[in-house]
């Protein structure tokens, strides 16, 4: 099967673990949603920082009456893209707002303290979950060897797709 770049789309269960490690290793990421306030499809991203990432799901910790929230509730089509020195990954999915206070209290944690009024026990504070359906993927190894690969890709040099993005299909 191929994905609209004509890239190779894999299940392979280590290709979806080294997607879960890069992620991991990466704590800021930015989640793009539909405006819900504009008419137009408008895309907006905002940094938010990663709580869990387990077989494609990401959660993150927002507030319900948050304007992320609110574009989740109206168009649940996001995107969270991933970037280090090493890699970039694009995850590809669908979000829910999540009321579970035990699950925010778990993740809970002095970061949060530091964007989020009230605590875990704050009704208002919530996750949003990430249910991931692909990830693209670019590099992994070393920052020389990403960026060498990236550029290559970019140049169309890598005629045989070697350095070039990998997309994953996530359980």
């Amino acid at each position: 099967m191929t994905n609209s770049q004509d890239q190779q789309l894999t299940t392979d269960p280590t290709e979806v673990k080294k997607v879960h490690d890069l992620i991991e290793s990466t704590d800021i990421a930015m989640l793009t949603t539909a405006d819900s306030t504009a008419g137009d499809g408008r895309l907006v991203s905002r940094p938010l920082s990663t709580q869990v990432a387990e077989d494609g799901d990401v959660l993150f910790l927002v507030r319900s009456s948050s304007s992320v929230a609110a574009d989740v509730r109206a168009n649940p089509n996001v995107n969270v893209a991933y970037s280090s020195n090493k890699a970039w990954v694009s995850v590809s999915g669908a979000a829910t707002v999540v009321h579970d206070r035990d699950l925010v209290e778990k993740l809970w944690s002095k970061g949060a303290d530091m964007f989020m009024e009230g605590g875990p026990e704050n009704q208002d504070n919530v996750v949003l979950k990430i249910n991931g359906d692909t990830a693209t993927y670019w590099g992994g190894e070393s920052l020389i060897g990403t960026a060498v690969k990236t550029i290559g890709a970019i140049r169309n040099k890598d005629d045989d797709n070697q350095g070039g993005p990998t997309t994953v299909d996530l359980p």
